[in-house]
């Protein structure tokens, strides 16, 4: 089953690049002052973009990061985390002192795979481990499109039930680093 999912996505993710040139050619939508709760539609895909993508500013994108590092502070972990809009590109990443290669890798990976599958990491690594398809419209690759990491600490960026961007945390347990990423999405949520 896994050879079949690899297969499938490795197919996908070719055929994507035949587009990539009109994808990267969309224009960009005016800069969204703030990220928003996460959530969403129904049913596979539900999370997608439509039109052209809103885009998270900096100011937003920092206050998430900030807000992570808080939280990986405050259990003496050390991360990486990586912050990009619904197009793929980088808003803003930080590194803290400490981590190597590894985690920065991770992060931008996790990041990438919430925005090419429309889903949380996590979903996608059980439904891996468990030998189930995964129900999700995979898009074209995405700018600057490079590693996938589909373990847990990557979790969609939405406002209004459209998923705006991706936060990547890397560098710690997978399951902390959904919750130093989640603390990054709770920054930017209205209450």
């Amino acid at each position: 089953m896994r050879k079949v999912f690899f297969a499938t996505l490795s197919l996908a993710l070719l055929l994507g690049f035949t587009s990539l040139p009109s994808f990267a050619q969309t224009p960009p939508a005016p800069a969204t002052p703030q990220g928003a709760p996460q959530g969403g539609g129904q049913g596979p895909g539900a999370n997608r973009p439509v039109g052209p993508p809103q885009l998270i500013d900096l100011a937003t994108a920092k206050k998430m990061a900030t807000a992570a590092e808080a939280a990986a502070a405050a259990m003496n972990q050390h991360i990486a985390i990586c912050i990009m809009d619904a197009r793929g590109d980088l808003v803003f990443f930080e590194r803290m002192d400490t981590i190597n290669a590894i985690p920065v890798n991770s992060s931008q990976g996790k990041a990438h795979a919430v925005l090419l599958f429309g889903l949380p990491t996590k979903q996608v690594a059980a439904a891996i481990k468990a030998g189930t398809p995964v129900t999700a419209m995979i898009k074209a690759p995405l700018t600057g499109f490079s590693d996938l990491d589909i373990r847990q600490g990557g979790l969609p960026i939405m406002k209004d039930g459209k998923m705006i961007g991706a936060i990547g945390v890397g560098g710690s347990a997978s399951e902390s680093d959904e919750q130093f990423a989640q603390a990054g999405i709770d920054a930017v949520t209205p209450k």
